[in-house]
């Protein structure tokens, strides 16, 4: 598959791209309700995204695919009926994700269901190859893993396309990637005090979410 080397993602309309906002309409995402939870969360992140960079947010739907010519389609192989089928038809190759540890796939897929003209499809061969693709494409678009953690900027554009074709990073080359956290005494342990009231899952929430963004994996926390 053609790995990523520039951005896929453009300001400005391209041939067969996925026109994922423009003239003040972002497309609706399908996500199956057969899917982990993990990626369903991590859906409602890229709605999130969207709307940050466009000011519009885009429909979210689980069960039902949406009425529109142009669609996002995010699933898991062997969890999202959809998918499958995609490519059970021949629409989708994964051949080079299948079978794979954590590895996803952006494929801009033609004609995928009736009365859609056009998909971008994110296939991960696991529930962290999906969120890794997802949370890919949000940062393409303009959404930094550190949005909330350093305050970093996010792009803002009215209009936001996705290259035809195929984009994947591959399989990690590195297996177990994250993060080392170190709750010192004032300093981190008195800030969640602060901003959460502890330790508690609202922090982690947000270490969990820096650390999918990031591509990562786990998390090795030095406890007291």
């Amino acid at each position: 598959p053609a790995i990523v080397a520039d951005s896929y993602v453009s300001t400005t309309r391209m041939n067969g791209a996925v026109a994922l906002s423009t003239r003040g309409v972002s497309i609706p995402i399908h996500v199956s309700s057969a899917d982990y939870i993990g990626v369903r969360r991590a859906a409602g992140d890229l709605r999130a995204g969207v709307e940050r960079v466009t000011g519009v947010a885009p429909m979210l739907t689980a069960d039902t695919l949406p009425r529109s010519r142009e669609v996002v389609l995010i699933g898991t192989l062997g969890r999202s009926p959809l998918i499958d089928s995609l490519v059970a038809e021949r629409k989708l190759d994964v051949r080079q994700v299948a079978g794979r540890w954590e590895t996803f796939v952006l494929q801009v897929v033609e004609k995928p269901r009736r009365g859609i003209d056009r998909a971008l499809v994110i296939a991960g061969s696991d529930k962290r190859g999906t969120i890794y693709g997802i949370y890919d494409l949000s940062q393409e678009n303009g959404v930094s893993p550190w949005y909330w953690w350093a305050d970093v900027p996010t792009r803002k554009s009215t209009d936001l396309f996705v290259a035809a074709g195929r984009h994947t990073r591959g399989t990690p080359a590195v297996k177990y990637r994250g993060i080392f956290l170190n709750d010192e005494a004032p300093a981190l342990s008195g800030w969640t005090r602060e901003k959460f009231g502890g330790f508690n899952h609202q922090f982690y929430e947000k270490v969990f979410e820096l650390v999918l963004r990031l591509k990562g994996n786990y998390l090795w926390p030095a406890m007291w």
